[in-house]
Order: C-alpha cells, then sequence, then structure tokens
C-alpha cells in the first residue's frame, strides 16, 4: 500500500454509513477509481467542494492493488466547475459527459488523452455560448469512441473498404459510412443530409470545446440521433443519456389547455 497523488474529475457519489461517502472519479493516473471519504458527510466537511460532482480535485490516498475502494486522505479542489454552471443547459450538458464516461469507461489504467477529453469538453460547457452545447457534446461522445476503439469510419466503406455510396449511408451497425453494395445487405442504414455529413466529419478531429465553431447548428439534432444509435450498438452499458433526456422534456411544450366546465 502506497500514499499517492493525483488529479481527477468526480463523477458521482453515494453515502456510505451516516459520515462517509463513496467518491468516483476519472483521474489522469489512474483512470476510473472509487474512494471512500470518512468524514465526507458531516457539516462542515474538511474536504470542502472538492469531493462534488463536476469538480477537479487533486487527490491523495492510500493506493491498495487489486482493490475497488481506496481510502482518501486528502483532497482539494482546482476548478469547482459545478458551481460555475448557472444555466440548467449547461449543467445538463456537462452531466451528460460524466455519464458518458461512467456508462462507457471502466478499469483502473490511465489514459490521459480521455481525461483531457473530459477536462476540455466540461470546460467548453462553462463558456462556450448555449447554442454551441449540443455540439460540444457531439463531439465529446464522437471522440470518446475513438479514444476507446471505436472511432466510425467516414473515408471508405466500413465493411469492405470501397469507395462509400454517394447517398452518404452510415450504418450504425457497421460503425461508419457504406458503399452501395453493402448498404443493400445491411439492416438500419441512415441517409445523413449533405450538412450533417460534413460536420460528421469535422467533429471526430476538431478541438471539442470549440465544436459549436465549425457545426451546422441545423445538423445537430440528426446527428445526434445518429450518434445515439451508434453508441448503442458498441457499448452495451449505453442506453441513453438521462441528462440531456431532462433537458428534452423541460423544452417540450405543453398542450394548452381549455376552459374549466363546472
Amino acid at each position: 500500500m502506497a500514499i499517492v497523488t493525483t488529479e481527477g474529475i468526480v463523477l458521482k457519489i453515494h453515502a456510505l454509513g451516516d459520515t462517509s461517502r463513496i467518491v468516483t472519479a476519472y483521474t489522469r493516473d489512474f483512470g476510473m477509481t472509487k474512494f471512500v471519504a470518512k468524514g465526507a458527510r458531516k457539516s462542515p466537511s474538511r474536504f470542502g467542494f472538492a469531493l462534488e460532482p463536476l469538480s477537479r480535485s487533486r487527490f491523495t490516498f492510500y493506493l491498495k492493488p487489486d482493490r475497488d475502494l481506496h481510502l482518501l486522505s486528502a483532497a482539494e479542489v482546482i476548478d469547482p466547475l459545478g458551481s460555475r454552471l448557472g444555466d440548467l443547459s449547461r449543467l445538463a450538458h456537462a452531466q451528460a459527459a460524466l455519464e458518458l464516461v461512467d456508462r462507457l469507461v471502466w478499469g483502473e489504467e490511465p489514459h490521459g488523452e480521455l481525461y483531457d477529453l473530459l477536462r476540455n469538453a466540461l470546460a467548453g460547457c462553462a463558456i462556450a455560448p448555449v447554442a454551441s452545447l449540443p455540439a460540444i457534446t457531439l463531439a465529446f461522445q464522437l471522440q470518446l469512441a475513438g479514444e476507446l476503439g471505436y472511432r466510425p469510419r467516414l473515408d471508405a466503406c466500413a465493411v469492405d473498404g470501397r469507395p462509400v455510396s454517394q447517398r452518404r449511408l452510415f450504418s450504425p451497425g457497421r460503425g461508419g459510412l457504406v458503399c452501395d453494395g453493402c448498404a443493400n445487405r445491411e439492416g438500419g442504414v441512415i441517409v445523413l443530409s449533405a450538412e450533417a455529413l460534413a460536420s460528421f466529419a469535422l467533429l471526430l478531429d476538431r478541438p471539442v470545446g470549440d465544436a459549436g465553431e465549425y457545426i451546422e447548428i441545423q445538423s445537430s439534432g440528426e446527428l445526434l440521433r445518429v450518434v445515439e444509435d451508434f453508441l448503442r450498438t458498441h457499448f452495451q452499458r449505453f442506453r441513453g443519456l438521462r441528462s440531456l433526456e431532462v433537458l428534452k422534456s423541460l423544452e417540450t411544450p405543453t398542450e394548452p389547455q381549455g376552459p374549466l366546465r363546472p
């Protein structure tokens, strides 16, 4: 057992007994890590805001090899992002990024590129125009899938490597564009608009925090549906993003009610 220090982003917390918490964080040096934070539920807590979801913090803990839980010794907040997300839309999209990592990533293995991707996506949620938030979420979803080995293929048919169809046919199951021949044999092929395909290609490679600057806003709804189909197909634990569903439900207009009758 060794005492180590690392930087991480808090994904979620659970109560443990009357006074403690279990904290799940994605860390730069140890990947997905769970801490036991003794006394974290006491008021005032010695950990302050460092254990709140969305906070980027520095953790000092007792590393126990081959154990699922590690005892937290100290934590100090680096960036209390959650306290800066005053807008509901910003909070929902930031929470969606945490949800996605929690669902798709596991194991105590370092992945610095993935950690930076999450940090940059959250930073984008805090400062980008609200209209750009769906684009940031899309870029994060696609680039996270790429970091995990499931990068969508757009340069050639995802099945046989032949030139792709001019009809812009995307197969979520095959993970990319397909040619006409393969499209005739595949089920669930989706026809992308020209704007959506152009945005798709840009979202795969450009900085995630700047996604709103180069995606066609009108194509974001189309792409969100396509990307969710793609993630559901390739990641068993992905069941959609509850954070965005809540946002959609709040944005859905209600039917006006008629006058009350006696």
